[in-house]
């Protein structure tokens, strides 16, 4: 099954879908170019929008008003789970395979979040899909491994997208009780060739491994994406990491190579699940990366949260 590379912004730009009249919600387009899938519900679990046109496969527009249940083929389990989401934390996420217009069923990720209102009756669900069996298929000579038996990427030898993820979740409890934020720095270089992607993403993992520490965490999210999560860091730290690394790194990749950075931080506290955080920081990669062509040299953006403390 073909699929979409992620880290590839520049070529076929989501096309949202929503309710005739309804404005796009705003994390809507950044999530669809992040995630395999993007969509949102009403509490009843009825679709509202969709990130793009097409949604596993299917037109997504005739889709608007199904009950999430009879698309996923499920009877009563999401309904209970997404009814519950306003008292229940706000989050759910488990592994589901689903059936897709063509090709056989794919195992996904679905992360579901509630996303308040300003009255109960506005509040609505979104929800992401992560395909899990197509994480190593989208990177060079990875397509005969599977997620699950090696959950890092074989040229760099990083995190992929589903496993960086959920290492970063793991932290977030912990960083919550001692009252300190985490920021997440993503290095995109999707403008430089192809070909150059997989030397590129092995140089700056060589070279943030010599300068992060024990505690920060590295991943290859996408083709043309590295990801770091510093644990601690809040964002206006993690701007001055950014500034230095716009000075330096670029001169250490191969071709000398165009970098840019997004940032997104999370607070103690914070509602935030990895893929919104995500989201957020694939937003700021984006700003980042139009200031990198304008300007034609290395740039960084910030996407601040809106829960700081």
């Amino acid at each position: 099954m073909a699929t979409k590379p992620l880290g590839t912004f520049a070529h076929g730009a989501p096309q949202p879908i929503t309710r005739r009249g309804a404005a796009v919600p705003s994390w809507l387009t950044p999530a669809a170019r992040l995630a395999d899938a993007a969509f949102e519900t009403d509490l009843h679990g009825n679709f509202t929008a969709f990130g793009d046109a097409r949604f596993l496969g299917f037109q997504a527009r005739p889709l608007l008003g199904t009950a999430i249940e009879s698309l996923f083929g499920l009877s009563g389990c999401l309904a209970a789970i997404i009814t519950g989401l306003p008292v229940s934390g706000g989050q759910w996420q488990g592994q589901l395979r689903l059936r897709h217009a063509v090709g056989p069923p794919r195992l996904y990720r679905l992360t579901l979040a509630f996303r308040a209102g300003r009255f109960l009756a506005q509040a609505t669900v979104t929800g992401l899909l992560i395909d899990l069996e197509v994480a190593l298929e989208s990177l060079p000579d990875a397509g005969q491994h599977s997620v699950i038996a090696s959950p890092l990427c074989q040229a760099t030898k990083l995190w992929l997208l589903a496993s960086f993820t959920e290492q970063i979740a793991r932290r977030f409890d912990r960083l919550d009780v001692e009252d300190r934020p985490g920021t997440l720095i993503l290095l995109g270089f999707g403008s430089a060739e192809a070909a150059l992607h997989t030397p590129i993403a092995i140089s700056i993992a060589a070279e943030l491994s010599e300068i992060i520490r024990p505690t920060d965490l590295l991943g290859r999210i996408a083709p043309a994406i590295v990801a770091l999560w510093c644990d601690g860091m809040d964002y206006l730290t993690g701007a001055e990491r950014a500034t230095r690394l716009c000075k330096y790194l670029p001169t250490a990749l191969p071709g000398q190579s165009l970098l840019s950075l997004g940032l997104a931080t999370r607070w103690p506290g914070s509602a935030e699940d990895p893929e919104t955080l995500l989201a957020r920081a694939i937003a700021a990669l984006q700003r980042a990366q139009a200031q990198t062509v304008r300007d034609n040299a290395a740039s960084w953006f910030v996407n601040q949260a809106h829960d700081k403390p």
